[in-house]
């Protein structure tokens, strides 16, 4: 029998695990662990907010007369701008002092010293994997949890 493709489509969204400086995920203080709800590369937020960080390096390097070294410049404000265009919310985290779902994940993003959470997340966020097992959770009978 042929393989029905559609049975391997991916989670437009996924909870990833946030990761600490040596990699292993963050728990709070209850042990649940701390997640990022993200959107796939296979939506059209994820694919507007990539093409967006793509143009401005390429504007970059136009305006450097074609030097390709500075499409690299800034790097971490496009990434910066990236993630928290795909990121909904931070599950079981929270930043002192701030309120709000929106300005949590860009506290979290903005802050230089937390910078290892953003260089996995950007990682863990192209990889198409992460949201094929939020999509096979979502397709277990009485389950609705996107743990990826």
């Amino acid at each position: 029998m042929a393989l029905n493709i559609l049975s391997k489509r991916v989670a437009e969204v996924s909870d990833l695990p946030v990761k600490d400086a040596n990699g292993t995920p963050l728990l709070d203080e209850n042990n649940a662990p701390v997640t990022a709800t993200v959107f796939g590369p296979g939506t059209k937020i994820w694919q507007v907010a990539n093409a967006m960080a793509q143009r401005k390096s390429i504007k970059r390097t136009r305006e450097a007369n074609g030097k390709w070294e500075a499409s690299v410049d800034n790097s971490d404000e496009d990434d910066i701008e990236f993630l928290c265009a795909i990121t909904k919310r931070f599950n079981n985290l929270v930043v002192e002092g701030v309120e709000g779902e929106r300005e949590t994940v860009t506290a979290v993003y903005g802050d230089p010293l937390l910078g290892f959470i953003r260089d996995h997340m950007k990682a863990d966020t192209k990889n198409w994997e992460n949201f094929m097992k939020a999509a096979q959770s979502l397709s277990t009978p009485g389950s609705v949890s996107t743990s990826g």
